[in-house]
C-alpha cells in the first residue's frame, strides 16, 4: 500500500496530466474554430478589388453598420472622403494602411465614433485598415474594413517555429 505522500505525488501527477490534456483539448478546439471562420468569411470582393492583404490576415470586419441613417449627408461625405484619403495612401500596398498610420490622420481621427476609437485602441499594432465591401461586393464609401494579423496556415505555423528552439536542427 503507498504511503501519504507518495499518494499526493501520484494526484498531483494526474492532475497535471489532466491539465494538460484539457490545455490540448482547448488549443484543438480554438484551431478548429479559427478553420471554421476562415471558411466562413468570404473575401472573394477584397481579392477581386486588390484590397486583400493576403492569407496571414483576417477579416475582423467592416467599421460600422451603414443601414444607420442619423448621419446627414454632409457628415457622410465628409466620412467618406476621409476614410478614402487615408486608403489612397496604401495604393500600393494592397489598398492597406497600418493602424498606426491611419490613426495619425487628423482627418481619419476626426470622423471615427466613439465605439470605433476604443475598439481600434484594443487592436494589436499589426492591424490594417481598408475598403469595406458588403456581401454583394459593392464599396461602402463610409466604412472601412479591420484585418487582424492571424497565422493562417499549419505552413506559416511552421514557418514562424523557424528560429526558435523549436524548429533548428542541432
Amino acid at each position: 500500500m503507498p504511503s501519504k505522500e507518495e499518494s499526493k505525488r501520484l494526484i498531483v501527477r494526474l492532475a497535471r496530466i489532466a491539465s494538460e490534456v484539457d490545455e490540448a483539448e482547448q488549443q484543438r478546439r480554438m484551431d478548429e474554430r479559427y478553420r471554421q471562420l476562415l471558411n466562413h468569411i468570404d473575401v472573394t470582393p477584397y481579392k477581386k478589388t486588390a484590397a486583400w492583404p493576403g492569407k496571414s490576415y483576417l477579416l475582423v470586419g467592416n467599421s460600422f453598420n451603414t443601414d444607420v441613417t442619423f448621419q446627414k449627408s454632409r457628415e457622410k461625405t465628409r466620412r467618406a472622403a476621409c476614410i478614402a484619403v487615408v486608403i489612397n495612401r496604401g495604393a500600393d500596398r494592397r489598398n492597406c494602411v497600418a493602424l498606426e498610420e491611419a490613426l495619425g490622420d487628423e482627418g481619419f481621427a476626426s470622423i471615427l465614433s466613439r465605439f470605433e476609437k476604443q475598439w481600434l485602441a484594443k487592436l494589436p499594432e499589426t492591424t490594417l485598415i481598408g475598403p469595406a465591401y458588403n456581401e454583394k461586393g459593392k464599396l461602402i464609401p463610409q466604412a472601412f474594413a479591420v484585418w487582424r494579423k492571424e497565422i493562417a496556415t499549419v505552413k506559416e505555423k511552421e514557418k514562424q517555429l523557424v528560429g526558435t528552439a523549436r524548429g533548428r536542427k542541432n
